[in-house]
């Protein structure tokens, strides 16, 4: 694990506003790398903004904290759950981790998470880490690993980081839409935001939401009530988000609402299957939607 002194120089060259956040990154490359080496990442895939900054932003994204991942095999979740506990069991490259082993993780037909607080030479103390799995449904594009993108700090540590599986990027995309169409969530908006501006595969990321809320139960995808969500300006935390990222870097709320509303048009062109997908709140129409699956994997 870096020192206290490796870490302010790492978020002196970053431009980082808060060291605490770069500790985290570093805390983060460290679970990953733990977690492949213990072979949790064979049984899942790789998601959320953490993932987004590591394999698509990069440096320049911003910075995320904690870790997100979907099962991606037959692993009964319970056997996942003693694995993780297991890979937090001993120190690992100079990081060790502490947790109330009634309190701080727990396992759902849904899922299972762990928040560990993980400890250094430098901050006994700590931070605690969200580490969450979800069992509510696989991936839906094939599942590979993924490069890190390189980060300054990398020659530093003592491994190379590993290619971690992870979601398609269409898939995280439409994850990232999911979350957006349910929650207003300055973190969402801004991934949103950078994500509008890049080339896009449009039909089967429209396609792959529809999917993604249609599995949530409740309302499906519509771009009005995207509209609606990511409008909610009241409900955004801006301190939030300008912690997370450089100093050369101001959020600008307008612009990324612009951007999102503009980018992701597409969304309103449903096709008729996805139009009633879309309306089955009560999700009744399995059928259409396990065959939208297998199209929207084949594509």
């Amino acid at each position: 694990m870096l020192t206290a002194n490796e870490l302010r120089k790492v978020a002196a060259r970053s431009g980082a506003r808060d060291i605490g956040n770069v500790e985290i990154d570093v805390i983060l490359t460290h679970l990953l790398q733990l977690f492949a080496d213990k072979g949790i990442t064979d049984h899942v895939a790789f998601k959320g903004g953490t993932m987004l900054r590591k394999m698509v932003f990069g440096p320049r994204g911003r910075l995320s904290t904690d870790l997100d991942f979907t099962c991606r095999t037959d692993i009964p979740i319970d056997d996942l759950m003693l694995m993780m506990l297991d890979a937090l069991g001993a120190p690992y490259h100079g990081l060790s981790f502490r947790f109330d082993k009634d309190k701080d993780w727990y396992l759902t037909d849904e899922g299972c998470a762990a928040n560990p607080v993980c400890f250094h030479a430098d901050n006994e103390k700590g931070v605690k880490i969200k580490l969450q799995v979800s069992a509510r449904e696989r991936p839906v594009l094939p599942v590979a690993p993924v490069a890190q993108i390189a980060q300054d700090y990398f020659p530093q540590l003592g491994f190379a980081p590993a290619a971690i599986p992870s979601l398609a990027f269409e898939e995280a995309v439409a994850e990232k839409i999911r979350a957006a169409s349910q929650r207003s969530k300055i973190r969402d908006l801004h991934d949103l935001s950078e994500i509008a501006g890049r080339p896009l595969k449009r039909d089967l990321i429209r396609g792959l939401a529809v999917v993604k809320l249609w599995n949530s139960g409740g309302p499906g995808l519509s771009y009005d009530r995207l509209c609606e969500q990511v409008r909610g300006a009241a409900d955004y935390d801006l301190g939030d988000l300008t912690n997370l990222l450089r100093r050369d870097q101001k959020p600008d709320l307008d612009g990324m609402i612009r951007r999102v509303v503009d980018g992701f048009r597409f969304l309103a062109d449903l096709t008729e299957v996805e139009k009633s997908l879309a309306a089955d709140e009560a999700r009744k129409n399995r059928k259409d939607a396990e065959a939208l699956v297998v199209a929207l994997a084949a594509a």
